[in-house]
């Protein structure tokens, strides 16, 4: 009798297997602009430790987080239990310490080391914070933009590389006309020798690559991401990604223009160098970072920006009524995380509130966010796993 109460059973598990298929086909073949998502919370990492941490990094097996505190620069290790193995900070002076400032969060490097990008070069640390070596450029490194909380960095095989500036600069400056005709936008770092390599120069057919014209060196800061077997580049207002191969850092083997709906983008100048500019000149249309995704897309985070007469006329309002400058700017000025498949852009991610603004991209199903610290009021640390759900 059991054995045939599941074979009553079997068309209905039939049917609802088929259901599904038909759903999930169905949701394939709507463009994912008409397509819904939002970060779902599944899970989370608690720590005890009474401040704003920050996750920067996890290492690839999964069991080991990084964490920092970006009031003190202090930075965390801890386990997936959430327990803290260790905590150092190295911003200062003196032989293994970083000065001034990092240039965007630290990474592991392996399981074993930490690599920190800061102004005068790459620092790197054990997991319990002893200074093990490090690299400096040849040349003064300098940045156009820094984003202390999105990382920025790719290690590939037995290279490093980050978009350093600078190289250039005692010969053209750190913009202008010829400064965009003969400046690469990233570094390889190599681990074996210590060399520093110039590479992408600016692609033929960006915008950027011209001699005619002078854009904002903020506007195009460098963003890059990768696979296995490629680099992926962006420009942060420029709606496109740029795909090389790790054997061809000169030569885009993919180009894909971004169809947002809408992104400001900013008029060049015709002088030798930009000069002098104002906040209206770099509230524009930006790529904050990008994520290529398991599913042959990319998770990018955006702004739409303001046009120059939206600028005027929402900023006029700071002073006078904050309420409805906040409310028209965030309402005018779209951001946040959508997803692009090389054809079409998402609408929007929804999330919770409980989400913050940064998170550690490692696969559609997991997705690490800091949490929107507005709205957290506890005596220890937490971080949110999440994944992205179709609604």
């Amino acid at each position: 009798m059991k054995n045939l109460s599941h074979l009553y059973l079997l068309p209905f598990v039939l049917s609802t297997i088929a259901c599904s298929g038909e759903k999930e086909e169905n949701k394939t073949s709507t463009p994912l602009a008409e397509q819904d998502f939002e970060f779902e919370i599944y899970d989370s990492l608690l720590v005890d430790y009474l401040g704003n941490l920050f996750l920067a990094d996890i290492t690839e097996d999964g069991k080991t987080f990084l964490l920092i505190d970006q009031r003190s620069d202090t930075l965390f290790v801890a386990n997936r239990e959430g327990t803290i193995l260790s905590k150092f900070k190295r911003l200062g002076d003196g032989p293994g310490f970083y000065q001034s400032s990092r240039l965007g969060p630290p990474s592991f490097l392996s399981s074993k080391e930490i690599i920190v990008p800061a102004f005068r070069g790459f620092y790197l640390y054990s997991l319990s914070g002893e200074p093990t070596r490090s690299f400096l450029p040849e040349f003064t490194p300098s940045i156009s933009f820094i984003d202390a909380y999105n990382n920025n960095l790719v290690v590939h095989d037995d290279q490093v590389i980050f978009p350093w500036e600078g190289r250039l600069s005692e010969e053209l400056g750190v913009d202008g006309k010829e400064f965009q005709m003969a400046s690469s936008r990233v570094e390889v770092l190599d681990l074996e020798s210590g060399k520093f390599s110039p590479v992408i120069p600016f692609p033929d057919s960006s915008k950027f690559r011209t001699g005619e014209k002078t854009y904002l060196n903020v506007n195009y800061h460098t963003l890059i991401a990768s696979s296995s077997d490629t680099l992926y580049v962006a420009f942060r207002n420029e709606p496109v990604i740029y795909g090389y191969s790790f054997s061809d850092l000169t030569n885009p083997a993919s180009i894909q223009p971004i169809p947002f709906e809408e992104f400001i983008q900013k008029e060049p100048k015709e002088e030798a160098h930009y000069g002098t500019y104002d906040m209206k000149d770099i509230y524009v249309g930006t790529i904050q970072n990008l994520h290529p995704t398991e599913k042959q897309r990319f998770l990018l985070t955006y702004n739409r920006g303001l046009s120059d007469q939206e600028y005027d006329e929402i900023f006029a309002l700071e002073t006078s009524d904050p309420e409805e400058f906040s409310r028209k700017r965030n309402k005018t000025n779209t951001k946040g995380q959508v997803l692009f498949d090389g054809k079409s852009v998402s609408k929007v991610i929804m999330k919770p509130e409980s989400l913050g603004f940064t998170f550690k991209f490692i696969s559609e199903e997991e997705i690490w966010f800091t949490p929107n610290f507005e709205y957290a009021e506890n005596d220890y640390s937490v971080i949110y796993k999440t994944r992205l759900v179709a609604k």
